[in-house]
């Protein structure tokens, strides 16, 4: 704050001298006799803190205040105001017009110094915070644009099976998201990711398994096999405390046949069109990039005509209200889930998420969502 720049605005010459001889040893002192000489200086050198007389020939203080405010200085920019006034009438128009405090003629040094330097420190930590506020903001903006690079632009559009997704962030930047790949010998394949966290650190860990899963994906047939390697890279780089929950399958078109491995992820719901029953995935292993060296487990299921399958994140089943009646919270679950999934059978997969989100969205009520929300579903034609 020594280097802080503070405009003196007072007609007398005399008290402005004073003002001056007090400041001088502290701050880059700017001085002005009148309201149009302020503003000529304030536009040229921009003030920290300006000491504005309210009776002055001419501009008065509060007229002086408001054209200085009108884009000349920082609205945060503190003014004092100074008076020779008593009256709470004078002091209560002050603080309305946009003063921060005022002194009272005649000046005292020690009142004027702690004012001058509590105002500057207010000052510039409150630059401080907005320069901070914009970096995060920029962080948050280009962790969102990675998250949304992660997503694919659109869905593969297959003879025998259709693919839907819907993703909801909490967040600018959320933790999760989906991906498909077609794979030699006509298979695709689809994943589901939950990463630990919110904003650009998750954003990032993304990315990375999305260029693990591209650059390894078509290497192997496994999906146990595949999350076994992923595991191991991922857990080179990522801190103790970040891991995946990851769901991976792949289907052979021809044969409807689906190998899966489910590490850690949430149980997707696989509803069976002949008796509409619906039967959970949990095939597969630990978190992804929580520990090295782990092996994982794959399942095969045959898939018929009208199967559909819903993989989802930890926040649709985990989100919550409070019952009014008991205070108590009140998840979402499974078993409504695997409800409303059977009951949406037979439409196009766009409706029928459509009608889930609908669904989860009317049991929170005016509850906002505190986590990222991920749908992905398909169905055999």
């Amino acid at each position: 704050m020594t280097h802080s720049r503070v405009l003196v605005v007072e007609d007398h010459p005399l008290s402005r001298k004073m003002l001056e001889s007090m400041l001088l040893k502290s701050y880059e002192v700017m001085s002005a006799e009148s309201g149009m000489q302020a503003i000529e200086i304030a536009q040229n050198k921009k003030p920290d803190l300006v000491l504005l007389d309210i009776e002055m020939p001419g501009l008065d203080g509060f007229q002086t205040l408001e054209i200085l405010k009108n884009g000349i200085i920082d609205q945060a920019t503190p003014v004092i105001f100074l008076t020779a006034r008593e009256d709470s009438q004078s002091r209560e128009k002050g603080l309305e017009a946009g003063a921060v405090d005022y002194i009272t003629k005649p000046y005292d040094k020690q009142e004027l110094s702690i004012k001058v330097k509590n105002h500057l420190a207010l000052y510039e930590a409150r630059k401080e915070i907005e320069a901070r506020n914009r970096v995060m903001a920029r962080e948050m903006e280009m962790a969102s644009q990675l998250q949304s690079s992660l997503l694919p632009q659109e869905l593969p559009r297959l003879q025998k099976l259709s693919l839907s997704a819907c993703y909801r962030p909490v967040s600018e930047a959320g933790g999760d998201f989906y991906d498909t790949i077609e794979l030699p010998d006509n298979r695709i394949g689809f994943v589901q990711v939950d990463v630990s966290g919110h904003g650009v650190a998750s954003a990032m860990v993304g990315a990375m398994f999305k260029m693990a899963f591209h650059s390894f994906a078509r290497l192997t047939v496994s999906t146990a096999g595949l999350l076994k390697v992923i595991n191991d890279e991922m857990y080179k780089v990522l801190p103790d405390s970040d891991f995946l929950t990851v769901f991976y399958g792949i289907i052979n078109v021809d044969t409807l046949e689906l190998t899966f491995t489910n590490a850690g992820h949430p149980k997707p719901l696989l509803f069976r069109s002949a008796d509409r029953s619906i039967m959970e995935l949990y095939e597969g292993g630990p978190l992804v990039g929580a520990f090295n060296g782990m092996e994982y487990d794959e399942e095969v299921v045959q898939l018929a005509s009208g199967d559909s399958l819903l993989v989802f994140t930890d926040g649709v089943t985990e989100s919550l209200k409070i019952d009014e009646a008991n205070s108590q919270n009140v998840y979402y679950g499974e078993e409504r889930l695997a409800e409303v999934f059977r009951n949406i059978q037979g439409l196009q997969d766009d409706q029928a998420i459509a009608l889930i989100m609908n669904d989860l969205e009317t049991f929170r009520g005016s509850t906002a969502f505190d986590d990222d929300i991920s749908l992905l579903m398909v169905s055999v034609h």
